[in-house]
């Protein structure tokens, strides 16, 4: 409505010159008329001035850049009139001339406010719920461009709660006594959204399964729609999967497929049937397949190239991979610019296709000079240490897309794009020479997140995550200067963690360089502090330290390791367990002098309350699985030896073995097998296991080892029940993951884990059983639970069949 009351002053006087009927003389009415003459007054009348309202005109006359007495000028006065209109809900200016000058008069109109907004026709969806949405409340202004913007998402609303079919309208009755409006929607709700269920017509039962794997389109589920986001009518995905099926369709051999969606009742009250149908027409296949136009390579290289071969069934898609695969197998020897042109002609009567390939092979290039564009923060040589491309070597598409993909999964780049052009700046190269161009759009690569949980073990634990994966350590004296922008760049990764719990509290900060002085070397180091009762309710554990590590790529699987920590650590040791200990190290002495001491009774000594540790370690891992988050197939390894007493006060060797093998049994299920072998060997001044300090001995039990099992509850215990942990430990594991669907698996698994205070030992494995589900409520918040079943535990009060945890990141 306002736009309307806005227009140019050159508009009003050219096209609908209002001043006309009142003009006192008889000048022209153009723009040219009015520019630069004085403006003789101004006069502001209110038009919808409720009944016993005061106005003062002065409150707007302060606000016009355009005053009397002043040459008047057309593009001040258009501003005003635009100012007045972002506050009015009308504004009509007239002019006239009279006696050489410019008289100005501005009819205004107030916004209205609004009274009341009422519902009509909503039955499934509260008024509540809806004028929330709605966000525009009772007595404010009434701006009608605001309005609708906050409409439109009333509207939006609708058709996420899968009321595809809702219509909605609003009526404005104004009162010109008072200037108030009252305001009615008007709701046709239409039918629920809710997919009841998917029906196919002229499919076989194969190309069904595979139809519902590849749309989006899914039928509704009480319990898991809302965390798919799935199950509801959804208007732009129908089209797109209508385009997904007739796609498959032709692809399997039929070209002239058409595909139709229908939306049929459900007889479930609220509910509707997708009705897929399939209009196949005649399979088609290939006949002659031909190519010409090579010379680099064989007629039977090129043909290893073909996805397709006479007779085969017709397929758009293979068609078009062959001309990829054929133009890569040039770009590998140098020739990006190759052309591989095909069209498929259709034989006159027959369901049959010919199709010719034309090889365009073009020239050989070299790789001329590599320049970066784009990076405003991320240095120039962190770009180019992921490239795969050398300057004056002979151009290989395959390395050129491989840099890209690279580039890509940095995760420092909003867009990532590779590409060769013609050498500029050095002629003398040759026009065999072509330059690459690495242009990247920066992203944000740091995060700052609150945190909190809650598991079996843990109870309830909260905290501050502060990361940033492009970070550049050298700017640090520049941040005053250049902002926090000085500290990225360099392409480190830097994280510090905050976290407080029930149980546990963790400070944490580490820094990792992944090309240290740009060599395949990632070195780091890090610091934290902990104190914990976690393991135990009548010893708690406080530890400081630090450690600086290294590690090196033998090849894209086994990658060498070394390691240097310091820590210090304080066990503070309840009085009640501290007085039993000693009770019994009492009665052991007396056993000794009476000749009844027994050798292998349960460890029951103190463990040393503090200590520092200071050890040096090394290690070799394999990993070739697919995925570092979610694998589904590969072997993860790592065998790690250290040695403790660099200046210390504790003495040991320690050995590891950890192995995890993932293997995808179908699409949708994987198996995890887990065996770890863990052992310490206490030497020196440290040859008894029980001066090894709690926070270095091994701990089974709980969620993240044996299911079912208490939390570290495996293995040797003091008379309070509380673990004393071990020098030996390991760990069997196997697990069936089932992705039921996007964001919820179900598992099954069977754990078995054994600690002992004795050295090299595994005197039993105690078992268990169980089940349960991985849910990601939303993004990085997963929800565990399940339920474990011990077949042997050692004590009663190891049992604990549920477990759970829950967490996620704001």
């Amino acid at each position: 409505m306002t736009k309307k009351f806005i227009p140019l002053l050159s508009s009003l006087l050219l096209l609908h010159p209002i001043c006309s009927q009142q003009a006192i003389s008889s000048e022209p009415t153009r723009v040219e008329a009015y520019e630069n003459k004085a403006i003789s007054k101004i006069d502001i009348h209110m038009e919808n001035l409720p009944p016993g309202a005061n106005f003062d005109p002065k409150t707007i006359l302060t606000r016009l850049k355009t005053k009397e007495g002043d040459p008047f000028s057309q593009l001040t006065f258009d501003n005003d009139l635009k100012t007045l209109s972002s506050e009015y809900d009308r504004v009509e200016p007239q002019l006239t001339i009279q006696n050489g000058q410019v008289f100005i008069s501005l009819h205004i109109w107030a916004r209205p406010t609004i009274r009341s907004i009422k519902w009509v026709g909503n039955e499934h969806i509260k008024t509540k719920s809806l004028q929330s949405e709605l966000d525009y409340p009772v007595n404010s202004i009434f701006n009608r461009y605001e309005f609708n913007k906050a409409f439109n998402k009333v509207k939006e609303y609708y058709l996420k709660k899968g009321y595809f079919e809702a219509q909605l309208q609003y009526i404005v009755k104004t009162d010109p006594k008072t200037n108030q409006i009252d305001i009615e929607i008007i709701v046709q709700e239409g039918r629920s959204g809710k997919i009841d269920n998917i029906i196919f017509k002229g499919f076989t039962s194969s190309e069904k399964s595979h139809i519902l794997e590849m749309i989006y389109t899914k039928k509704y589920n009480l319990f898991l729609s809302w965390i798919t986001g799935t199950g509801m009518y959804n208007e732009e995905a129908i089209e797109q999967d209508q385009l997904q099926i007739v796609n498959y369709l032709q692809n399997q051999g039929y070209a002239d497929a058409k595909v139709h969606i229908s939306v049929l009742e459900s007889k479930t009250g609220g509910k509707i049937i997708i009705e897929i149908d399939a209009d196949r027409g005649t399979i088609f296949h290939f006949g002659k397949v031909t190519f010409d136009g090579n010379t680099l390579f064989t007629d039977q290289q090129i043909e290893s190239m073909f996805l397709i071969h006479p007779e085969d069934i017709y397929s758009p898609e293979k068609m078009r991979d062959t001309a990829e695969n054929i133009k890569g197998l040039y770009g590998r020897i140098g020739h990006i610019d190759t052309n591989v042109l095909f069209e498929p002609q259709l034989v006159e009567n027959e369901p049959v296709y010919n199709v010719h390939y034309q090889i365009e092979e073009g020239k050989e290039y070299k790789i001329g000079i590599i320049r970066v564009v784009g990076n405003v923060n991320t240095h120039a040589h962190v770009i180019l240490r992921e490239s795969y491309l050398v300057p004056g070597e002979t151009f290989d598409s395959a390395r050129l897309k491989a840099t890209q993909q690279r580039l890509e999964n940095m995760g420092y780049f909003k867009n990532v794009n590779v590409y060769a052009v013609r050498a500029q700046d050095d002629q003398s190269l040759g026009s065999n020479y072509r330059d690459v161009y690495i242009e990247v759009e920066e992203t944000t690569t740091g995060s700052a997140s609150l945190f909190a949980g809650f598991s079996s073990a843990d109870d309830l634990f909260g905290g501050l995550d502060l990361s940033e994966s492009n970070f550049n350590y050298k700017g640090l004296g520049q941040v005053f200067t250049k902002g926090p922008s000085a500290i990225r760049g360099g392409g480190e990764y830097a994280h510090a963690r905050f976290s407080i719990g029930a149980k546990q509290r963790t400070y944490l900060f580490s820094w990792l360089d992944p090309y240290f002085r740009d060599t395949l070397w990632r070195v780091g180091f890090d610091v934290n502090k902990t104190f914990s009762d976690l393991v135990a309710k009548n010893y708690t554990i406080d530890t400081v330290g630090g450690s600086v590590f290294a590690s090196y790529p033998l090849n894209p699987y086994w990658t060498f390791g070394t390691k240097y920590r310091v820590k210090y650590s304080d066990v503070d040791i309840d009085k009640k367990l501290h007085h039993r200990i000693k009770e019994e190290r009492k009665k052991q002495e007396e056993k000794k002098k009476n000749g009844t001491f027994n050798p292998h009774h349960k460890a029951d000594e103190l463990p040393p309350e503090n200590n520092i540790l200071s050890g040096l370690s090394t290690s070799i891992s394999f990993d070739s699985t697919d995925s570092s988050l979610k694998p589904r197939n590969g072997f993860r390894s790592s065998l790690e030896a250290e040695i403790a007493g660099f200046g210390g006060d504790v003495y040991f060797l320690r050995f590891g073995y950890v192995n995890s093998y993932y293997t995808a049994l179908w699409s949708k299920g994987t198996m995890k097998y887990r065996f770890d072998f863990r052992y310490i060997q206490p030497i020196g001044s440290t040859s008894n296991p029980n001066d090894i300090p709690i926070s270095e001995r091994f701990f089974l039990g709980g969620q993240a080892s044996v299911r079912g099992y208490r939390d570290f509850s495996l293995g040797p215990q003091y008379d309070t029940k509380d673990p004393t942990g071990g020098i030996s430990s390991s760990l069997l594991s196997v697990e069936y993951l089932q992705n039921i669907v996007q964001r919820l698996d179900a598992f099954v698994f069977a754990d078995a884990g054994s600690v002992s205070l004795k050295r090299f030992a595994i005197p039993h494995y105690n078992i268990s059983y169980g089940f349960g589900v991985r849910v990601e409520l939303m993004n990085r918040m997963p929800f565990i639970f399940g339920l474990g079943f011990p077949i042997n535990p050692s004590h009663h009060h190891q049992r604990k069949q549920f477990f759970f945890s829950m967490g996620g990141q704001f």
